[in-house]
């Protein structure tokens, strides 16, 4: 069985995670920080590899920025995941980017206080990376959700799929509109970076000028998903250039987040966006062969948006 350990700063940490990790029955232990010498040891001598390291951002990575270098001694081959409380302080995201840590669940404060359900973002998100699955937009969305797939064939497309992806999103009222105006703008970016950002030649430059209007060759792929359930709208953009890598993903985020504004020549402004307006993005990367950048952006009122934006980005072997 592939297991779990958590690690948390104090007592007080812990047992405000402790219902979020009741339902994990491969969960080896609730550590806290002054553990993990004395239980990386133990964990050597018994030829213990836990595949995940649930890590909580009141540790790392301002605290304790060493920590998963210290880990990684001992169990180089484990999966990192940081949790937050939205109401927290946005983590850095250089140390990641350092540390290689591609995983990042903002919860909400209720799950940490009445537990989760088999449909909460953190239970979905630890089981795909026991499992070495990517997460998928039907993840998000309540059972029996329609789920829209349209293979893009022409640049021209894009006002036809951004008017549909609106008129999906039922109903009336300014926290609806809100979530169109979400919607439209996620799609348009994700469209743009699939006619523009994701073909790349031999040596990485663009094959096509921004605005360039084109037909889609017959050997690209380029697949628009979105569904929604009433209280949630999940899309999703496939291509299969995988023109991306997981390390560059984290750099784009971490150096547009240091930044006031938002600049083309850092590179990377399409997927910042899109994470920015998300409320979980999640990027699978199979290199040279496919990528999908996605995520969740849920239906509530004004006042409850969080500035804190989780990701999940994935690069599993085949």
């Amino acid at each position: 069985m592939r297991t779990i350990t958590a690690i948390f700063k104090d007592d007080a940490d812990r047992a405000q995670w402790a219902p979020c990790f009741r339902k994990f029955e491969n969960l080896v232990q609730m550590l806290l920080v002054q553990d993990i010498p004395g239980k990386m040891a133990h964990f050597h001598e018994q030829c213990i590899n836990p595949a995940l390291f649930i890590i909580s951002t009141r540790l790392y990575p301002v605290e304790n920025p060493g920590l998963i270098k210290i880990i990684r001694e001992f169990c180089p081959n484990s999966e990192f995941l940081l949790v937050a409380p939205p109401s927290d302080p946005f983590p850095p995201l250089d140390p990641l980017v350092y540390d290689n840590v591609r995983h990042l669940v903002i919860d909400m404060e209720e799950a940490a206080t009445d537990g989760i359900d088999d449909s909460s973002l953190l239970y979905t998100v630890v089981n795909k990376l026991l499992e070495m699955a990517p997460l998928k937009i039907k993840d998000y969305l309540k059972p029996g959700t329609c789920i829209h797939e349209f293979r893009v064939t022409s640049t021209e497309q894009k006002e036809e799929l951004i008017s549909s992806l609106e008129l999906l999103i039922g109903g009336e009222g300014p926290d609806v509109e809100l979530l169109r105006q979400k919607g439209a703008l996620l799609a348009d970016e994700m469209l743009e970076n699939a006619f523009y950002g994701a073909p790349r030649d031999e040596k990485g430059a663009s094959r096509y000028e921004k605005g360039e209007q084109r037909l889609i060759h017959i050997h690209e792929t380029i697949l628009f998903r979105f569904g929604f359930d009433g209280a949630c709208l999940a899309m999703e953009m496939e291509d299969n250039w995988g023109s991306l890598a997981p390390d560059t993903v984290l750099e784009y985020l971490a150096k547009n987040q240091e930044s006031r504004d938002i600049c083309e020549e850092m590179g990377g402004r399409g997927l910042f966006i899109i994470w920015r307006f998300l409320d979980h993005m999640h990027i699978h990367i199979e290199p040279g062969r496919q990528t999908v950048v996605g995520g969740q952006v849920k239906l509530i009122t004004e006042e409850n948006l969080s500035e804190n934006k989780g990701f999940h980005i994935t690069c599993f072997a085949n």
